[in-house]
Parts: structure tokens; sequence; C-alpha cells
């Protein structure tokens, strides 16, 4: 047994395919198969049942996963040790992040990361929460900002803030005004995320708590654009404080609660779990959550 077999067996048991295993590792998917055939036949074992639509891990497998998981979390840890004999703070760190995020917030957490790391490179990708999974998967990135633990199951996460959501508006449309409810929400033209955002799900979900149902004139998935929609006197929408700042549109914008419900979000690092966090990826959470603890509305995790 070596490594690309351990590998190759994590990559299938996790992906439930060939083909995603495959694409996963950027091998060719006789690889794959031929690597756990050798596993399976060094060891007289079957570790997986073949059907035509994929396969499916034996109950001997999933003993065998855990024990994998360990071995690579393992050899991650110390090829931690033997980077910390190095420079600490240099190479380069891939971290994505949901788009509330990348529209100030990691902004500003770069420049400051700059200024304290001039030796690290730095790439910063956003999308979908579907496209940073898959990516974390593949190796594309190191960690990501995420907005909920949801379908994180082959992660570790680390809790960073939680939010309330809040209703946004031009400021004269919110003027004298210190919180919109939900059921006033009809009185309003809104534009929202598309039901493929995550938060769009979540907003569905608390008011359908509530026994209300939101019918938005508008579905915008860009949140830029989404924004500029909502300085046209009369409309609304409903983001995390984190993704309006004050200097935005020349302060024309204006963000007050949002009642009945109140919809609150949690924020979390994910990365995959046989992996260890590089020094610099944990010099950029600390700088983003200087940044974060400065916004109103949002708190963060493990302060009191």
């Amino acid at each position: 047994m070596d490594i690309r077999q351990i590998r190759c067996f994590v990559a299938l048991y996790e992906e439930g395919s060939i083909t995603r295993a495959a694409r996963r590792l950027h091998v060719v998917q006789p690889a794959i198969s031929q690597q756990i055939k050798r596993l399976e036949a060094h060891h007289d074992v079957q570790l997986f049942s073949r059907d035509p639509h994929g396969v499916t891990p034996t109950p001997l497998a999933h003993e065998f996963y855990r024990h994998c998981i360990r071995v690579l979390t393992e050899l991650e840890r110390a090829g931690a040790v033997l980077a910390s004999g190095a420079d600490r703070f240099s190479g380069k760190i891939r971290i994505g992040a949901q788009a509330s995020f990348h529209q100030f917030v990691m902004a500003r957490a770069l420049e400051t990361f700059r200024e304290r790391y001039p030796a690290v490179e730095f790439l910063s990708r956003d999308g979908y929460r579907s496209d940073l999974i898959s990516w974390l998967i593949s190796g594309d990135l190191e960690c990501a900002l995420l907005s909920t633990t949801q379908d994180l199951l082959n992660m570790q996460t680390r809790d960073i803030s939680t939010e309330a959501l809040v209703a946004v508006g031009h400021r004269d449309t919110l003027a004298d005004r210190d919180l919109v409810r939900g059921n006033e929400l009809a009185g309003f033209q809104l534009v929202l995320p598309s039901r493929h955002k995550s938060m769009r799900n979540l907003i569905d979900a608390q008011f359908g708590l509530q026994g209300l149902v939101l019918r938005p004139q508008l579905e915008i998935d860009s949140l830029q654009s989404l924004l500029h929609v909502t300085l046209r006197p009369g409309w609304l929408s409903i983001i995390p404080p984190m993704a309006l700042s004050s200097e935005l549109f020349g302060g024309a914008l204006r963000s007050v609660a949002l009642v009945e419900p109140v919809i609150r979000r949690k924020v979390v690092v994910a990365w995959p779990r046989h992996k260890a966090l590089s020094a610099p990826v944990h010099g950029f959470i600390d700088i983003l959550s200087e940044i974060l603890a400065g916004i109103p509305g949002v708190e963060i995790s493990g302060r009191p």
C-alpha cells in the first residue's frame, strides 16, 4: 500500500464515481481503477461494489476510510512541521469566498495582509457555494469562507462570525425607519438573489416559518447589480451587513434591521479534513476577523 492508493481510495470514496475521482486528482480514469484494483487484490478484499451508476463503498471501506483520513491528516501535519523550518510567512495561499465577502471585506483584508506579510503570494477566488466546495475537494483552494456548515461533512470548519441580515435600499426609501418587518416588504419593490444562491434559500426558509412568501419583482445573483437596483426609489433587498459599505454609491444606500423574521447567518472557514491550514492562512483569517469586528451587526465567534 502506498500514498497514491490511499489518495485514490479517498477520492473515490468521497466522490462515488471514478469519473469525478479522476477529475479531482487530475488523472485519467484507468489510473483510479488500477490503483483500487491493486489495493483490493493485494489484500484480497472488496472495497467497492460497482454498478452502471457508480460505486458503493462496502462496510470494510467505511472503516478503512476513517484510517486513511488519519494517515493523510498526519502527512499534512508532517509537511507543516517541515514548512515551519523555513520562513513561516512565505509561499502562496489560495482562498475562496462567496460574493458577499468580495464586495469590500476581502479587499480590505488583502490590503492589510500585504502590508503585514509582503512575502506571501495570494490568490483569491469567488464563486457559488457549490463551486467553492468543488475547488476545495480538488485541491484548487486551501480553504473557503462559506455561509453555513450544511453539506460540509467531509470538511473541517472553524466558526468566524454570525450576522443578522438587513433590509437595504435608498436612504429616501428607508427615511424615518429603524426597521422593516417581514410582512411590510409587500409594500416595496423587491430584488433578491435567485434560488441558485444559498442566501436566497436561507431567506425563503425563514420567511416560510413566519407563514410568509416573498415574491420579488427581480432576481439577480450579482450582488453589485442587485445593489444598483436598490438605488431606485421604492426598491429594497435583503443582504448581509458585511456586503454594504458606507462608501458605496456615495452613501446613497442605507440599511435597517429586518425583523419578523430575524435571519441570522453563520460564516465559517472550511477546508478538507485531511489538510492542515498554513501559518499564512491563519494570519489572513485573523486579519479578516479584525475587519469583520468593525462592521455593525457582525459578531465574531468566540468573543463576548
